[in-house]
């Protein structure tokens, strides 16, 4: 079915208008929240060294200290981002159970289907990011093919994780271009936004003991970058969701 890029963001900017006090009371805890704490108090995982590549001892040092660094705060990255896929699937309980659930009862529903939300979730990143590190065009196809798993395992239960990808890569079948320029266009914007704000961030550091409140701020800005992008990326395949399943 052909998808109309423009329609789709339009569609999302409509929703977001309409209900913009709730979906920042629902983001404010699930996607500000964990993305200021892992820029304030979490460390950046260490980058290899330049060349590392052509040095085996450099290379070891680099995967010990990531080694070092995932056991120390691992688990911090980790629960802001479960915390993080819950509030995205609040917003696929809210926006798409037949029944037009109240925020009480789309908490209740998204706790009961949580778990294939997480699992599908982690499924799809990991070929999505794999793509993204080595070549962003196929990870952004893979973001865009699937972006209809959630809303499609929320919209059209029961389904398991596995039958939410597969059922998202029906829908998609002839909107692939599409999809992908949405997905771009929700990584993208939020890269550039929050993009700015760690820059500062590094700075800052860098230069010493960093002033708090100048921290604060900084990092404050760089998790309203990212909530914004969370919330665009939901509506966004929402809205595509409902005009490709129709």
């Amino acid at each position: 079915m052909k998808l109309d890029f423009a329609t789709v963001l339009t569609d999302a900017w409509t929703l977001f208008k309409r209900d913009r006090d709730l979906l920042l009371r629902i983001a404010a805890p699930f996607l500000f929240l964990p993305a200021f704490a892992l820029a304030l108090v979490v460390p950046d995982p260490p980058m290899p060294v330049a060349g590392a590549g052509d040095n085996e001892a450099q290379a070891m040092a680099w995967a010990d200290a990531v080694q070092t660094w995932a056991a120390a705060h691992g688990g911090w990255y980790l629960l802001a981002y479960v915390m993080s896929f819950f509030g995205t699937s609040l917003f696929y309980g809210l926006y798409l159970d037949r029944d037009k659930l109240d925020l009480r009862q789309a908490l209740t529903r998204c706790l009961r289907i949580f778990p294939r939300f997480l699992l599908a979730m982690v499924i799809v990143s990991l070929p999505a990011g794999a793509g993204l590190l080595l070549y962003a065009i196929p990870g952004l196809y893979i973001l865009g093919r699937t972006m209809l798993t959630g809303p499609a395992l929320f919209a059209e239960a029961p389904l398991g994780a596995l039958g939410a990808i597969r059922r998202s890569f029906v829908l998609s079948r002839g909107a692939g271009l599409p999809l992908m320029g949405l997905a771009a266009f929700s990584y993208i914007s939020g890269w550039l936004a929050g993009a700015p704000f760690m820059m500062l961030d590094r700075a800052l550091r860098e230069g010493g003991e960093p002033n708090p409140v100048a921290l604060v701020i900084v990092d404050a800005g760089a998790a309203v970058a990212a909530m914004a992008a969370g919330i665009a990326m939901a509506l966004i395949a929402i809205s595509a969701y409902r005009r490709l399943a129709r």
